[in-house]
C-alpha cells in the first residue's frame, strides 16, 4: 500500500524482503508501472501464485 513510487524507494534502499502483487482485471485510472524507471537490477524468486475468479496473487522473494 503506498503506490509504485513508495515500493521503488523501498526496493532501492534494500528494505524489501518479499513482494505480494495482486493483479485484478479492473481499470482504476492510468496506474503506474511498478518497475518503470527503476535503474537497479533486482533478482526475484517466485514463491507462490494463486488465482481466483477476481484476481491473481503473486508472491516473490527478493534475492540479496
Amino acid at each position: 500500500m503506498g503506490g509504485a513510487d513508495t515500493i521503488r524507494q523501498a526496493l532501492a534502499a534494500g528494505y524489501v524482503d518479499e513482494l505480494f502483487v495482486t493483479i485484478a482485471p479492473v481499470v482504476l485510472g492510468g496506474g503506474k508501472r511498478l518497475f518503470e524507471g527503476f535503474d537497479r537490477s533486482i533478482d526475484l524468486q517466485q514463491v507462490d501464485a494463486r488465482q481466483s475468479d477476481w484476481a491473481t496473487h503473486l508472491r516473490y522473494r527478493v534475492k540479496k
